[in-house]
């Protein structure tokens, strides 16, 4: 008798490889930001960002990653903090978090009376889920002015 590979539903083949690598990266992620959070004293960022990277799940991993994108922007703030203390650390972030590449997904989902689109600074985690549609814009949604106010609200 020979025992078949169980598979997480709604995944096939390569797609439970890249399922398992998704959550070593999640755990990598997790650890990466909350360590250049310490080095930037922000700790207090931790919980919002993971909530809207979070959100980003679904993008296929071969367009982009917002994961990525966030810890690359903190060290280079925290590069440019250890060689100007007055740096404005988050009128900074502000403008290159408003910037990018993730922000231009879509992420939509049916409703009763049509598409809703999500939006991925406020719509919660529960709303992301395998049957939501993602698609790409040229431009970012929310907008980059809103953005960057709700770093300045959020992050401050």
């Amino acid at each position: 008798m020979q025992l078949k590979e169980k598979k997480p539903k709604g995944l096939k083949g390569d797609e439970r490889l890249n399922n398992q690598k998704g959550l070593r990266m999640t755990h990598s992620f997790e650890n990466s930001l909350n360590i250049s959070l310490e080095q930037l004293g922000k700790t207090a960022w931790a919980t919002p960002l993971l909530n809207i990277e979070h959100n980003f799940r679904l993008i296929p991993s071969s367009e982009t990653s917002f994961a990525v994108e966030l810890i690359n922007t903190l060290w280079a703030l925290h590069d440019a903090k250890l060689k100007d203390d007055d740096f404005p650390l988050v009128h900074v972030f502000a403008i290159r978090f408003a910037k990018f590449d993730a922000w231009t997904f879509r992420f939509s989902a049916s409703a009763d009376d049509g598409k809703v689109f999500l939006n991925p600074l406020t719509s919660p985690h529960s709303d992301f889920t395998a049957s939501v549609d993602v698609s790409q814009s040229s431009s970012a949604y929310p907008a980059e002015d809103i953005i960057k106010r709700w770093v300045r609200d959020h992050l401050a």
